[in-house]
């Protein structure tokens, strides 16, 4: 007889995993971050009171394993994407290089993360730390495309712009219902496409900075 007892348990601590990080993922996005207590978290995941200190250790360490969910994904999706602007050299390449992984992810249904994402930017929480530093081959990348189109543009300007451009984004499309229900307040209603083209051309304008008025 095959001995299953530790594949099972693999199993199990996978699963308590995901429902954890599920259950912290959606708070996060409704209530913030710091308004969302673990006994909440493990509360609404269905598991014992250890569980976030028996599998991440941390609020910290959870807050830092939900938010490396999607990082792979966005990373390889947006050199691919950084690699065609380089080729098309305009700055609305570029944007579509930030935009359109992150859509990619609201597509796949994962608007709470991108809202979580969004809500820590504006509020510059400290638990960005970690992702920073694995965001900065990115970074890297779109500062070195950006300056090839505007060489007169300063470092601190782009990076302005491309954290507000990322923001922006994140906020957007981790609610798009919010959006629209702004924007129907004056009998606009965008759908997804829309959505995404009209976040591509701010983001466009973003990245070119102020008009030159010489």
């Amino acid at each position: 007889m095959t001995d299953t007892s530790a594949e099972t348990t693999i199993l199990t601590e996978d699963s308590t995993d995901q429902r954890l990080l599920n259950a912290a993922e959606r708070l996060f996005a409704e209530r913030g971050v710091d308004a969302v207590s673990l006994r909440a978290i493990m509360a609404a995941a269905g598991t014992n009171v250890a569980s976030v200190h028996y599998h991440f250790g941390s609020k910290e360490r959870l807050i830092e394993a939900l938010l490396d969910r999607y990082l792979d994904q966005i990373e390889k999706r947006r050199f691919a994407l950084l690699d065609v602007a380089e080729t098309a050299r305009t700055l609305r390449a570029i944007a579509e290089a930030i935009v359109t992984p992150l859509s990619e992810i609201a597509e796949e249904g994962s608007t709470a993360w991108l809202s979580t994402l969004g809500k820590l930017l504006i509020s510059g929480h400290p638990a960005l730390i970690p992702m920073s530093v694995s965001f900065q081959p990115q970074a890297a990348r779109l500062q070195e495309l950006i300056l090839r189109l505007r060489p007169d543009a300063t470092l601190p300007s782009i990076r302005f712009g491309v954290t507000h451009a990322v923001t922006l984004t994140c906020v957007v499309l981790g609610d798009i219902a919010h959006t629209n229900r702004l924007m129907s307040l004056s009998g606009t209603y965008l759908d997804d496409g829309q959505m995404n083209a009209q976040l591509i051309d701010m983001v466009t304008a973003i990245l070119a900075g102020p008009p030159d008025e010489s």
